[in-house]
């Protein structure tokens, strides 16, 4: 995984979640831009049998296109919890504050899995989540101000305190 230089804090605390899983320490990385250099921080995990059932839950192989995909597991209601909400956001996710609302950008998937997606955190904490067309054949996520209480009672205490303003917390 890499993070640009304003995710350290964000790149640290999963380097400490991983840590039996890693060989390394999470390394800074120099990019050279056209007038800058640029920091990134980049954790590598170790290839272990147990991050197969990972892999197959959320990749199927696309015989037309003879690569794997990602998908939501049909069955995406099971592992949701506060946290992996509270990740999905952290990593995909953002607050648009002309709009006052949450958008987590689920762009890989197809339409009909970004809304089994939409339903099972309805069904599962009681938030509306809206399925926008974002661009081309791609959907998002929304959440909106009426429901930003509920989403941050459920899932501010599992972010890392550089992350909040991905939920409008700052």
């Amino acid at each position: 995984m890499s993070f640009g230089q304003k995710y350290k804090s964000f790149a640290e605390s999963l380097g400490i979640l991983w840590k039996k899983y890693m060989n390394n320490p999470v390394k800074t990385i120099e990019i050279k831009g056209k007038n800058k250099v640029y920091k990134n921080y980049r954790l590598k995990t170790i290839s272990l049998p147990l991050f197969n059932q990972y892999h197959d839950m959320f990749y199927k192989y696309d015989l037309n296109l003879h690569k794997y995909v990602k998908i939501v597991p049909e069955n995406i209601l099971e592992f949701l919890d506060p946290i992996v909400l509270a990740y999905l956001i952290m990593t995909d996710g953002n607050f648009n504050k002309s709009r006052n609302r949450v958008r987590i950008y689920t762009n890989s998937y197809k339409k009909e899995e970004v809304q089994i997606l939409a339903d099972a955190i309805n069904k599962k904490f009681g938030i509306y989540v809206g399925v926008l067309h974002d661009r081309k054949n791609q959907w998002i996520l929304t959440i909106g101000a009426k429901q930003l209480d509920l989403l941050r009672n459920i899932v501010s205490q599992h972010f890392n305190f550089s992350m909040l303003y991905r939920i409008g917390i700052n």
